[in-house]
């Protein structure tokens, strides 16, 4: 018999977002399930990690066609023991809901697509009115306003192989349906002094070309300026991120529709949609990571 899933994720050098990660996901599958693959980290960020199961990789310049299609062979191989295998990022944090799931084990044992694309969201941080983050935290305690952006409705959740494109936007699979009750919720906007922090460390390190990896070099003040135009959106008061919420419908209705016309293309689907809204989060996901 298979164990019910794993989790896999790849860092280099994220001493805030990988103990935040690594507390998020062994609260729901236990330490013993998570996989966690070191791209050469010389922090120390990857010490003391009890019984995560560590694979460390030579260090090399960021190639996410390198990364992408590696990491699509190592959850293909995890599916010998594993019912389903979860790919996330380090800043990307998973969130069955609350009001339907226990947990994610549990939505696996009744969601039985063989692909799953999770509804995307960016944590936003207001720094007019919201203090420095406290990592040690829950960050949705901290944190509760989000946008919805098409460029976060991944393809999380895989029950046979997949090659997944660069970004881990997308499969080789059709188009994806976003009317799953699986949210990922992204922090790389959740502090803007930790956001810049590591801004400072991506723009350092080598990449494959000058033209890869673009976003993750900005510069600071442009970065920041983006931050704060997001955290300056009106507030939509009445999101619920149920199935009977209009808005949430609405948005992902627009990232479905954009895929029919981009079914032989690598990326399926409009990776530039983006709420014209912040959203504040229902209470019962506060709490939930």
């Amino acid at each position: 018999m298979k164990s019910p899933l794993a989790i896999v994720t790849m860092v280099y050098n994220e001493p805030e977002f990988l103990p935040v990660w690594h507390r998020h996901y062994a609260a729901q599958v236990g330490e013993a399930a998570l996989h966690v693959i070191d791209h050469g980290s010389n922090d120390g960020s990857t010490e003391h990690l009890g019984a995560i199961n560590l694979l460390r990789i030579p260090r090399s310049p960021q190639d996410d066609e390198t990364r992408t299609h590696a990491i699509s062979h190592y959850c293909a191989s995890l599916l010998a023991w594993y019912d389903a295998v979860i790919y996330v990022d380090v800043d990307e944090f998973l969130v069955a809901d609350p009001a339907l799931f226990a947990s994610l084990p549990d939505f696996t044992r009744q969601w039985h697509d063989p692909i799953v694309t999770a509804t995307g969201l960016d944590v936003i941080h207001m720094p007019h009115q919201e203090a420095e983050i406290d990592w040690s935290r829950p960050i949705s305690e901290q944190r509760r306003h989000v946008r919805f952006t098409s460029s976060m409705c991944k393809p999380s959740l895989i029950r046979r192989p997949v090659s997944w494109a660069p970004g881990f936007h997308n499969t080789t699979e059709a188009p994806p349906h976003l009317s799953v009750p699986l949210f990922l919720f992204h922090l790389r906007y959740a502090d803007l002094n930790s956001g810049l922090k590591r801004l400072e460390r991506t723009r350092e390190q080598p990449w494959i070309s000058e033209d890869s990896g673009r976003h993750q070099r900005m510069k600071n003040g442009d970065w920041a300026n983006m931050l704060k135009a997001m955290a300056a959106l009106d507030i939509h008061p009445h999101a619920d991120l149920s199935s009977k919420d209009a808005e949430l419908s609405r948005w992902r209705q627009l990232v479905e529709t954009s895929g029919l016309e981009r079914r032989h293309e690598r990326y399926k689907l409009d990776l530039h949609i983006s709420g014209d809204a912040l959203w504040r989060l229902p209470d019962r996901f506060v709490g939930s990571f």
